[in-house]
């Protein structure tokens, strides 16, 4: 399969941990932060388990420089991830933040500074100087409804009210899927910045499952029983080597003031 072709490795992998696993009620926040200038777009992420920078340099079309900058990783060879980032140098610059799929394998790559380069290549493309996407996500029993929402520079964006993966409401997202639904977002939301927040919205849902285990219980992410070649840390030969960072997950759940705060206001 190539690279054009292939699913999303986090839809791909998912797996909602059943109720007895419940640790962390609560939040679950997201925040991520891009920002342009000539030749150069960076773009950071902050959540519970994470905290991910990329900068892509570029000439105006093309890439001709990615750096990672993995400050608080679950597992100890996330870090590694870094390395072949470079596999998108030389990709043309483009508004969709998808692009970056299409030019090599994401299962190869960190999924978190993957999404990051393209948020920051698309933004490139699109001269857009600045955008923040905060999102929000009670965490509690996966059988009853919950809200996801998302604002963008401080504005409400979307509201999903999902039951599982399935969108419920409102419409036109109303029957979607979130394991699914990318085909259609795709389709119906030809506007770059409406698909980006939706594409941002459903990786974080998705993401927000890690409040529903202890990851610290974990010697190595072989452990999570996820070894699926979804992302680079969970390939074979991998997962089994790299170890959990304990005490690297935090809670923002009172505290989204924090998330980001090291890149100051």
């Amino acid at each position: 399969m190539t690279p054009n072709t292939r699913r999303d490795p986090v839809a791909d992998a998912i797996d909602y941990f059943p109720l007895e696993h419940y640790q962390r009620p609560g939040i679950y926040r997201r925040r991520i932060r891009i920002a342009t200038s000539a030749g150069q777009a960076r773009a950071d992420l902050e959540d519970d388990p994470h905290r991910y920078g990329v900068i892509v340099k570029h000439n105006g079309e093309r890439v001709i420089g990615v750096q990672g900058i993995p400050l608080r990783t679950p597992w100890s060879l996330c870090r590694d991830a870094v390395s072949v980032l470079d596999r998108l140098v030389g990709m043309t610059l483009s508004p969709d933040p998808q692009e970056v799929f299409r030019h090599t394998d994401g299962r190869s790559q960190c999924t978190h500074l993957f999404d990051l380069a393209g948020l920051a290549v698309a933004h490139a493309a699109r001269g857009t100087a600045q955008r923040q996407y905060d999102i929000e996500m009670p965490c509690m029993d996966t059988r009853q409804a919950r809200e996801a929402r998302l604002s963008v520079d401080g504005e409400p964006c979307l509201t999903w009210t999902l039951q599982r993966t399935a969108i419920v409401g409102p419409a036109p997202f109303a029957g979607q899927d979130l394991r699914s639904m990318m085909p259609w977002a795709k389709a119906r939301f030809v506007d770059r910045d409406t698909f980006e927040a939706v594409m941002v919205l459903r990786r974080a849902v998705f993401i927000s499952g890690n409040r529903m285990f202890d990851m610290d219980r974990m010697a190595n992410a072989a452990a999570t029983g996820h070894v699926s070649g979804a992302c680079f840390v969970y390939q074979q030969g991998v997962a089994e080597h790299a170890a959990r960072e304990r005490g690297s997950t935090l809670d923002f759940s009172a505290t989204p003031q924090a998330l980001l705060a090291d890149l100051g206001a």
